[in-house]
Parts: C-alpha cells; structure tokens; sequence
C-alpha cells in the first residue's frame, strides 16, 4: 500500500513513483524512443537527430544555437548531433561570406531524401505511441501534454526557444521546403 506523501514523515516510495507523473512520462519517453528505433531500426538514426534534421530542413540557414533553441536541446548535444548528422551527409554546415564566425546548416540532398523515405515511419512510430487510445482519450491525452509542456517549459534545462512559437507551433511545414544552398557542397 502506498504511504500518503502528504502526511508528515511520511516517506515517499516505489508504489508513489509509479503512480506519479515524474516517473511515468520518463517511462512513456522511454518507451517512445524503444518505438521509433524500433521503426528506424536499419537508418542509425536517433529521435534527436532527426528532429534536428527536420528543424534544419523546416528552417535552412540556421546556425548550431538557433537549432538547439527550435528543438529544446543544450548547446553541447546539438554540436554532437550536428556533428553526427554532418558527417552522414545529410547536413551541410556553410560559413556565411558576411559572418566567418558563424555555420549555417543546411539539409543535403541525402537528408532530404532521408526525411522523405521516412514519414510514413515516423507517423507510424506516432501512432504506435498513442494505439492503445480511442479518438477523444487521444485528443485528450494530446491536449493536456501540449498544455504542461507549453505552461512548464520555462522550468526546462533546455527551454524551446522560437520567435512566434505561440502562433506556430502545431502547423506541419509545407510538404516544398527544401533545403538551402546545398550546391556549394
């Protein structure tokens, strides 16, 4: 039997952790993870890096700190991941004529590719997250995460951080964006 937390001296155990939300939406980002590499099992590609790779098609010409800012990351795990998605070819990092001191990213012609080949595993890793919802527990469930992240997200180590986000936030990016200028690599 759990311990009532709110009692004093009342000590707070494994039955409170599995009922809390801290622990379960660890959980449920663990076994989101589990479920897309599940899907994109032979890509060698991590949710991070393909929502950062997403992020530099969505928005080409960023640099490293804008791009951790769109997909609320640390500065150090966007180098890796920038790094990463560099080295595959599927980004391209463009120092700018004006600005030396600076890196655009781009989404190669490999990334592009690679984005495309895998929406229809995406929205099926989406919907492998959510099967066991009807419609309403779905629009529910989605409803209230979007509100504690949106009203929690100062609280983060890693905040989202995009001029306009409010405004934008659920439209999709037209099925046309494409990358920069990647024809310089």
């Amino acid at each position: 039997m759990a311990r009532n937390i709110a009692a004093p001296g009342a000590f707070w155990g494994l039955d409170d952790a599995y009922r809390g939300p801290g622990h379960l939406i660890r959980r449920l980002q663990q076994i989101a993870v589990a479920i897309f590499m599940d899907e994109f099992k032979s890509l060698d590609i991590t949710p991070v890096q393909y929502i950062a790779l997403v992020a530099i098609r969505d928005r080409p010409g960023l640099e490293q700190q804008a791009i951790a800012d769109l997909i609320a990351i640390d500065r150090s795990s966007t180098g890796r991941v920038m790094l990463f998605l560099e080295q595959r070819g599927l980004i391209a990092r463009v120092t700018p004529d004006n600005n030396r001191r600076s890196k655009q990213a781009f989404a190669t012609p490999a990334g592009l590719r690679l984005l495309l080949a895998t929406a229809r595993l995406i929205a099926r890793a989406e919907e492998r997250i959510l099967q066991v919802l009807d419609d309403n527990e779905k629009r529910a469930f989605m409803a209230g995460l979007r509100k504690l992240v949106d009203i929690n997200n100062a609280l983060s180590r890693a905040p989202l951080r995009m001029p306009g986000w409010r405004a934008i936030r659920f439209r999709r990016a037209p099925a046309s964006a494409v990358c920069g200028p990647v024809s310089n690599v």
